[in-house]
């Protein structure tokens, strides 16, 4: 299996191409993506040609919709084989339905993609009774937070210091019992500067240095509570991504990637 490394502020990917990959397992990708006993990454992308596509997979081998910075890292792979060029508007398929990307600048390579609509829909999030309205989990009551989808689900709370939350604090509310499919939680600080602090600890992964929905969730969310207006300069632990939002509600996401290597990996059962 020939695997390309690619990063997009701090978040790397594995990227193989789909014509050339035979099928994998949950196993096997949390094998390769293994830090100290495989390739390292934060998850597994399958590249498809004809029509444009991805499958993504977590670290931990479990399967995800949509992933921000990966859709960004597949534009720069797809430009890289020779699929795509910088003049036109492209249509990739993911997991939670059709995105479009566009290549804004080739050296350094920077790319806008298309993250998706959130849907404030509680149905989406958790089975439990809730009043209408903007899902705010009972339990986080005491702190000013929201759940909703953007092509995965995602809590965001705005706290003083992101920095300061725990790898407990953070695994006890994206596996709380009152997300039917846990969520992606979002430490959120409005700065001076007018940049949004954000940390975010992701199912499957644990914290990354970045996370493109969660850029965009907490973008979002910082706008609903109106302590930041759109379009927003996102400062994740990882680098600046930016975020903006379009007259029907989709959410682009702006920043840079990088081609890391490509390597050979072996049948990882």
């Amino acid at each position: 299996m020939i695997l390309e490394k690619y990063q997009g502020c701090g978040n790397d990917f594995l990227i193989a191409d789909g014509t050339r990959t035979p099928v994998v397992d949950c196993t096997q990708v949390a094998a390769l993506c293994d830090r100290h006993r495989g390739f390292g990454a934060d998850g597994l992308i399958i590249a498809h040609h004809d029509p444009l596509s991805m499958e993504l997979w977590n670290q931990d081998g479990s399967r995800a919709n949509m992933c921000g910075n990966g859709l960004r890292c597949f534009v720069h792979y797809a430009y890289r084989k020779g699929w795509i060029d910088a003049d036109h508007t492209w249509v990739i398929g993911t997991g939670d339905g059709l995105r479009q990307a566009w290549i804004c600048s080739t050296e350094p390579f920077i790319c806008k993609v298309e993250a998706g609509k959130p849907d404030f829909n509680a149905r989406r999030i958790t089975q439990q009774p809730l009043l209408p309205g903007l899902l705010h989990a009972p339990f986080l009551s005491q702190q000013q937070s929201c759940s909703f989808w953007l092509g995965v689900p995602h809590t965001v709370i705005f706290t003083a210091d992101p920095d300061r939350i725990s790898d407990d604090q953070a695994r006890s509310i994206g596996t709380h019992p009152f997300f039917s499919e846990g969520t992606n939680v979002d430490f959120v600080r409005w700065r001076e500067n007018g940049e949004l602090q954000v940390r975010t600890w992701e199912r499957g992964v644990g914290w990354t240095l970045a996370c493109g929905t969660g850029a965009c969730a907490s973008a979002i969310a910082a706008a609903i509570f109106g302590l930041c207006p759109l379009p927003a300069q996102v400062r994740c632990p990882g680098g600046l991504l930016s975020v903006e939002q379009t007259g029907d509600q989709a959410c682009l996401l702006s920043g840079p990637s990088q081609f890391i290597g490509r390597v050979e990996g072996r049948d990882c059962g």
